[in-house]
């Protein structure tokens, strides 16, 4: 017997989840195409080792991010310090969660990727897993929802039958989540080229937004499972953050996430139950935002412009002053981080200060976190990125947007 409450049933209410044929507006196509050339420009400009490193401090980038979007303010130098102690009482288990998340998922991405198929990236099993992951390790009170009921990490709503509104916007019904979770999978992991790729991903996150799986958490889970499809396409995801640039537009996001809801607005605009015109709007956006983090790292990470930030770095940050850092530094700072290794007798003919001043300075930055020496006679040594240098030489890398 059909069920007369007023929800959305059926998978008919997610079409159209992809732009009909012929309708993608130019400069839609044109961004998608920008993707892959920028993200393998990015991906050129660093070593091996410091692109590792970088990835460990953009995992403190996003989950800061998707936390501020979501309405948490957790310093990026508090996560980092404790990211592994779960017991600290400043902390969010939820941001602890959320990194360990991040970095064990890319990694069993990156281990099974031979393995595993575009279409997986879409599962209806993936989304449970890190729905699972992003809150097992949290205490109760950051499970705790508006009724009293506490949020059950990967259980979707098809199970405990929750009906969920949010702002404007009423969810399909419980017992419809599961046969769109799967329509979804079927429908996104059918694209084989790289930009219809792109274009599937970007829908997906809207797509599944309206859905909204699970009682709670959606948001944080959309952008991971975003994050993570372009970790298997080598967009160099773990070399930029999405969450940075959507949180710089958090009105606009949550707009687009809006608009894209709507209803069809008349026969010029698809054929399905909703707009297809403000799908591709949101699909531009989210293209944009890609982009525009890319470039901000690319812009960054240049080491036409890097070694002037870590100059002004030598001299105004107080971290440096306080340890007695020579202004000599910077040069070989420069050179580790360009090239990801040297080793400790050539980082201090880079100095280009005396052998005694030289060693007593790579000692001091190896105490301040920018130098990463495996052990104290290790002849190899790596960069290090504290999130305070960062902040340094990553202009506004954490800097905290409010929406106007």
């Amino acid at each position: 017997m059909q069920v007369d409450d007023g929800l959305m049933r059926g998978i008919h209410w997610l079409e159209p989840l992809l732009p009909s044929e012929g309708r993608y507006p130019p400069s839609l196509l044109k961004s998608a195409e920008q993707l892959p050339f920028l993200a393998g420009k990015l991906s050129s400009l660093l070593p091996p080792e410091t692109t590792e490193r970088l990835g460990r401090l953009l995992r403190v980038t996003n989950t800061y991010y998707t936390n501020l979007i979501e309405g948490q303010h957790t310093e990026p130098a508090t996560l980092a310090a404790n990211s592994r102690r779960k017991g600290q009482k400043e902390l969010k288990q939820l941001s602890v969660e959320h990194m360990h998340a991040q970095a064990g998922l890319e990694a069993v991405i990156s281990l099974r990727m031979a393995k595993l198929r575009w279409s997986d990236m879409f599962s209806p099993a993936l989304v449970e897993r890190v729905h699972e992951r992003l809150f097992k390790g949290v205490g109760e009170d950051e499970r705790k929802l508006e009724d009293g009921s506490f949020l059950h990490p990967g259980q979707m709503r098809s199970v405990c039958g929750r009906v969920i509104k949010v702002g404007g916007h009423t969810a399909p019904a419980p017992d419809s989540v599961d046969a769109m979770m799967k329509r979804m999978q079927d429908r996104y992991g059918l694209a084989t080229d790289q930009r219809t790729r792109i274009v599937c991903a970007m829908a997906y996150h809207h797509r599944m937004a309206f859905v909204h799986p699970f009682a709670d958490g959606n948001g944080r889970v959309v952008r991971m499972l975003t994050h993570l499809q372009l970790h298997y396409l080598g967009m160099s995801a773990p070399l930029w953050s999405l969450s940075r640039g959507l949180a710089r537009r958090q009105d606009e996001y949550y707009q687009r996430l809006s608009s894209a809801d709507k209803a069809r607005r008349g026969d010029l605009d698809g054929r399905g139950q909703l707009s297809e015109k403000a799908l591709c709007e949101f699909i531009e956006f989210m293209l944009d935002v890609c982009l525009d983090q890319m470039k901000y790292m690319e812009e960054m990470i240049s080491v036409h412009t890097l070694r002037n930030r870590i100059e002004v770095a030598l001299k105004a940050a107080p971290q440096f002053q306080q340890a007695g850092i020579k202004q000599e530094c910077a040069r070989a700072l420069h050179i580790l981080l360009t090239q990801g290794e040297v080793t400790r007798s050539d980082f201090k003919v880079y100095t280009g200060l005396g052998l005694r001043t030289a060693t007593e300075q790579l000692s001091r930055l190896i105490d301040l976190k920018l130098i990463d020496a495996p052990s104290q006679k290790s002849r190899q040594i790596y960069p290090g990125l504290p999130i305070w240098f960062a902040d340094w030489i990553f202009r506004d890398l954490h800097r905290r947007f409010r929406p106007a």
